[in-house]
């Protein structure tokens, strides 16, 4: 099964200490691991990743991989409508009730790294859960898990409701840049007619 975890833990110490088991993990050929990322969350919502793994591509980066584009969507603008910095939507028109309360994969995973926490978030081939639950438990990490198949789409939608945003806030930026445009112009004309006497 493939799979997207994030593990919560108590210690930050601990989520690296998790990393160096997933590396081992896949070493010992008992768990595939695709990419993986240390993430803090400071109490304000911000996202940092301190370290990262990555066996796809380049070896110590997160970056381009599943998990660089789940941080990076969850310390973004669909990071903000899951909670993750909160304030931030002041005036917003999402209903964050039900994203708080949903069930769908970004959601469950964004809840998983409360502010103030430090968690692992993984992605990784699992021939069996209690490899990856068995040793996070020994670490007394909370282990959320997700099909990397409903990360994927959800990533695509977000992806393609933030495209889509962007194309209406560039349209209506062009429609105001207009409308002030042909304001001004007809405030210059009104003063040309008036020097003149035209009217």
């Amino acid at each position: 099964m493939k799979n997207v975890v994030v593990v919560k833990f108590s210690e930050p110490s601990k989520a690296y200490q998790a990393l160096s088991l997933l590396k081992e993990g896949d070493a010992s050929g008992r768990i595939r691991l695709e990419s993986a990322a240390v993430v803090e969350r400071t109490p304000d919502g911000v996202v940092r990743i301190p370290e990262s793994a990555d066996n796809v591509g380049f070896v110590g980066t997160a970056s381009g991989s599943l998990i660089g584009m789940l941080v990076g969507v969850l310390g973004g603008p669909v990071g903000i409508l899951l909670g993750w910095g909160a304030g931030a939507l002041m005036g917003g028109t999402f209903d964050v009730d039900r994203a708080v309360a949903s069930d769908e994969a970004l959601s469950v995973l964004a809840r998983a790294i409360p502010a103030g926490s430090t968690a692992l978030i993984a992605s990784v081939d699992e021939p069996a859960v209690e490899v990856v639950d068995g040793e996070m438990k020994n670490l007394d990490g909370e282990v959320t898990r997700q099909p990397v198949a409903d990360v994927e789409r959800e990533l695509r939608a977000a992806e393609d409701a933030a495209a889509a945003a962007a194309r209406e806030a560039r349209r209506t930026l062009r429609e105001t840049r207009k409308a002030q445009f042909e304001s001004r112009v007809e405030e210059s004309v009104g003063k040309v007619k008036k020097k003149l006497g035209v009217s």
